[in-house]
């Protein structure tokens, strides 16, 4: 995603992101953290590809748990305690 899709997807994704880091979500609250530096410094190069990193990081981690809700609803796989959590 370019830095403005990336933008609009979290806008969409902020009720989701922001509940997520109220139930202790560590990614989400490292998303948001990453989000408010950039937005007190928005022309800061540092400061927009970790947020672009940690937005990455978050997108793949959604990805990898819808995959293993779909294996579990399918063939019975098991989801690990560790991420049940963070649906």
């Amino acid at each position: 995603m370019t830095f403005g899709e990336t933008m609009e997807w979290q806008r969409a994704q902020s009720a989701k992101i922001n509940r997520l880091a109220k139930l202790g979500d560590a990614l989400a609250r490292r998303l948001i953290e990453a989000y408010r530096a950039l937005y007190d410094d928005r022309l800061n190069p540092a400061k927009q590809a970790d947020w672009m990193a940690v937005a990455d990081d978050y997108c793949r981690r959604d990805l990898t748990l819808a995959t293993r809700a779909i294996l579990q609803d399918r063939f019975g796989h098991k989801i690990p305690p560790t991420f049940k959590s963070v649906h």
